[in-house]
């Protein structure tokens, strides 16, 4: 019976160790939202940033959950650019998104130099 215990100890610990060390991230993607979605898209711009300021990005969902951008409103057309380069046709994961439904989204650009 004791040899029993330690062979299933080490079963779980093995079944435990193998689970968390599963590098494959697909159910993390879905479960995460939707701003973090967008937020991973848009990191590492390399972007000179003189002064802060908030960008309105308008789009919508297709029915593929792919990102159609409508609209940009930035004064500063080297960050719009950025945006419609890393947004456009990006697929989103979860089922919160709505197709055809309109999203707003502010997008917070911060100094950089």
């Amino acid at each position: 019976m004791k040899r029993f215990r330690l062979l299933l100890a080490a079963f779980a610990l093995t079944v435990s160790t193998a689970t968390l060390a599963n590098t494959n991230f697909d159910f993390e993607e879905r479960n995460r939202s939707i701003s973090d979605q967008i937020e991973q898209m848009l990191l590492d711009s390399g972007l000179v940033i003189e002064e802060e300021f908030t960008v309105r990005v308008i789009f919508k969902v297709n029915e593929d959950r792919k990102i159609e951008i409508s609209l940009i409103d930035s004064p500063n057309e080297e960050v719009n650019s950025f945006l419609k380069k890393r947004l456009e046709n990006q697929k989103l994961y979860g089922n919160t998104w709505r197709s055809e439904k309109i999203y707003e989204l502010p997008v917070k650009v911060q100094t950089s130099r």
